[in-house]
């Protein structure tokens, strides 16, 4: 299991060098936790309101050694074994609102988020850090207007639209960069939940996995 952050426009991405023992996933007034020593049970957060991620974390000094024979290599791509550096970069998402997509592997956890807070202890001789973090989820916003000529077209509908309504409910969706499939289930069905139906109609194994241009079949609404 993993822990990826990457920067949504440039792409620079790293993994946290740890993981923690849980994932909390706040939405609204609900809790929603995701074991990571035991993921047998994964929950999914349900709710239109900003969903919250949060966890506590270490990083590691600079007092401590890395075997690279032994496959121990520090997984920063700021400055390699430097925790100030890692933290520099924490304080320019944060402060500089920059979108990132926050990846957590055998989980459904891959969404567009913001860095919303963060917090360091220094804790021991070897110059490590106990860290809490936090993200929200970055929803694309919609704004729509209404005007006396849009009212007048609603009123008026042509045949056209009529046939449209008759379209069968199942339709293709084309995967496009940043996608999910949570967020498509949100989008498209109107609820997150049902990612799982769309995996499964597309026999689609591990639903962490789609790639941009592939073409999905939704289920009916």
């Amino acid at each position: 299991m993993e822990i990826t952050l990457t920067e949504f426009d440039t792409g620079r991405s790293t993994t946290f060098p740890s993981l923690p023992e849980e994932i909390n996933v706040e939405c609204g007034t609900r809790f929603a936790s995701y074991d990571i020593m035991n993921i047998g049970e994964i929950k999914v957060p349900l709710g239109e309101e900003l969903t919250r991620f949060s966890w506590n974390f270490t990083l590691f000094g600079t007092k401590r050694q890395i075997k690279r024979d032994k496959g121990f290599v520090n997984p920063y791509i700021i400055s390699e074994n430097d925790p100030k550096a890692f933290q520099e970069w924490l304080s320019y998402l944060r402060n500089s609102n920059i979108k990132c997509r926050l990846t957590v592997t055998d989980t459904p956890i891959n969404h567009n988020v913001y860095l919303e807070s963060y917090s360091m202890r220094y804790a021991g001789g070897y110059g490590d850090y106990e860290c809490d973090i936090s993200f929200v989820h970055a929803k694309e916003l919609s704004v729509s207007t209404e005007n006396k000529e849009g009212e007048n077209s609603k009123k008026a509908e042509t045949p056209d639209e009529n046939k449209r309504i008759e379209k069968p409910q199942a339709q293709n969706y084309v995967v496009k960069q940043g996608d999910c499939l949570w967020d498509i289930a949100q989008i498209e069905l109107g609820n997150g939940n049902r990612y799982t139906e769309i995996a499964e109609l597309n026999g689609i194994s591990n639903p962490n996995v789609i790639s941009v241009g592939q073409t999905l079949l939704l289920p009916e609404k």
